[in-house]
């Protein structure tokens, strides 16, 4: 997945943010990290790129940010802390959220790239269905499909979240 991880992580967001606001959450930071998470295994493209690009036989889904035992283990630990907090404060949910989005982009990823989900244990790459896309044009290719429905579903979010606002605006009282 290509273009779809950034309006995951917007529809993941917002969704969980109109059901879980209160007074303690900042809804631009909660925002800001859940969109930063989505991208967050990606990071290590930049390691991959620029510091491993002699070395082709590590693909970047082979990195730490790339494990899912990384992304559940935080997983794990972001919901610990957000039951022993009864407050449900503003790091927890943007730690929470930042975690969650980045898990969500692993899952995204393992549709068609080769995720390893029983590493460290086995070495073996997990993906549910085939990646053809390298044999065919990426934006032929169904999985680009998903991705389109993805960006369609996250503009409809925004829009109606802007609508909402203009209201307000143009009637303060409610």
């Amino acid at each position: 997945m290509i273009f779809g991880h950034l309006p995951a992580g917007y529809i993941t967001s917002k969704l969980l943010l109109r059901k879980c606001y209160n007074d303690s959450i900042n809804p631009g930071a909660f925002m800001f990290w859940g969109l930063f998470g989505a991208i967050a295994p990606d990071i290590d493209l930049l390691y991959y790129l620029l510091i491993d690009p002699f070395e082709p036989r590590n693909h970047h889904h082979t990195y730490v940010t790339h494990l899912p035992i990384f992304w559940l283990t935080l997983l794990l630990i972001s919901v610990f802390w957000l039951l022993l907090q009864r407050n449900r404060g503003k790091n927890q949910a943007t730690f929470f959220i930042f975690v969650l989005n980045g898990f969500i982009h692993i899952v995204l990823d393992t549709l068609t790239g080769h995720i390893f989900w029983m590493s460290p244990s086995m070495d073996n790459a997990i993906f549910w269905i085939a990646d053809t896309s390298a044999e065919t044009n990426y934006f032929t290719h169904w999985t680009f499909a998903l991705e389109l429905l993805l960006i369609l579903w996250a503009l409809t979010e925004w829009y109606k979240s802007a609508i909402k606002k203009r209201a307000k605006r143009n009637n303060p009282i409610t």
